[in-house]
């Protein structure tokens, strides 16, 4: 199998893309030299393509950009540092890049959405908006503060040590929404019935969505972007393993993942 097969057998079962604009497309490499160990990681950094080498890789699968730029080419920026770095080491290596974002986005059952929501706990879907990218489930009735800390427990795993909330801890929640990476939940989503958003931070910018759905008194959990797509890389991994058992798929994980810093007590010295 090349990358080319694979990319056609993806956009073949994704009728949403439209394949004139879609930035699902080959970043690197040669697509139509055989592949047979695949990595497939949230966003090719030099640390998940080194990895995915030192693997043994052929291919590497992306859902953000390899340079940092939300195109179908990626030029702007792959012709200056630290994209002449990355592009040297593709050089080398001979890695092919591919990226799978507008078909993975909207994936039904195992895509971006439905597991992040599996991995947030939320089962019981209650609502949708019509492209999918939004979902509002049912959960027991809790406190914001409750729900957050759930949330919290659940995303360390993946490296984020705590999650910020707006909106007051005391508020009852029983129906959550979220959504797609940047694509987050909006006034749809309360429409809907939800009384508590779960966003990333790429996504939902403070004053031009977090503070207004704070207005509308609605609860705000925000996380990294990488974090609320992870559990989705690795449903596509597991995919791809399953459907192409010819293929050895790997998931890599290695994006820097910021950490928090809290001052210190100064009684305490």
């Amino acid at each position: 199998m090349n990358t080319y097969e694979l990319r056609e057998y993806l956009l073949a079962r994704a009728p949403w893309v439209d394949r004139a604009k879609t930035v699902d497309t080959i970043k690197a490499g040669d697509p139509y030299r055989e592949v047979k160990r695949v990595a497939v990681g949230w966003m090719s950094t030099i640390l998940d393509l080194r990895a995915a080498h030192e693997l043994g890789c052929d291919l590497f699968i992306t859902h953000e950009p390899t340079f940092w730029e939300h195109s179908q080419e990626e030029r702007e920026l792959r012709g200056v540092e630290p994209g002449l770095t990355k592009q040297r080491f593709l050089d080398q290596t001979g890695m092919v890049v591919l990226r799978v974002h507008d078909t993975w986005d909207y994936w039904p059952e195992i895509g971006i959405r439905e597991s992040w929501a599996r991995g947030l706990g939320l089962t019981q879907l209650v609502g949708e908006d019509e492209t999918r990218l939004h979902g509002v489930y049912a959960v027991e009735p809790q406190t914001l503060g409750q729900f957050a800390a759930q949330v919290a427990t659940r995303v360390k795993p993946l490296g984020e040590d705590c999650v910020r909330v707006m909106g007051d801890p005391e508020r009852p929640v029983s129906r959550v929404a979220v959504g797609v990476g940047c694509l987050v939940p909006d006034k749809d989503a309360v429409d809907m019935g939800a009384d508590a958003l779960v966003v990333c931070y790429d996504g939902a910018t403070y004053w031009r969505k977090r503070e207004r759905i704070y207005e509308l008194g609605v609860g705000v959990i925000v996380v990294e972007h990488g974090t609320s797509e992870l559990w989705g890389l690795e449903s596509l991994a597991r995919y791809l393993g399953e459907t192409f058992p010819e293929l050895e798929v790997h998931s890599v994980a290695n994006a820097p993942v910021p950490w928090t810093v809290f001052p210190r007590d100064s009684a305490a010295g």
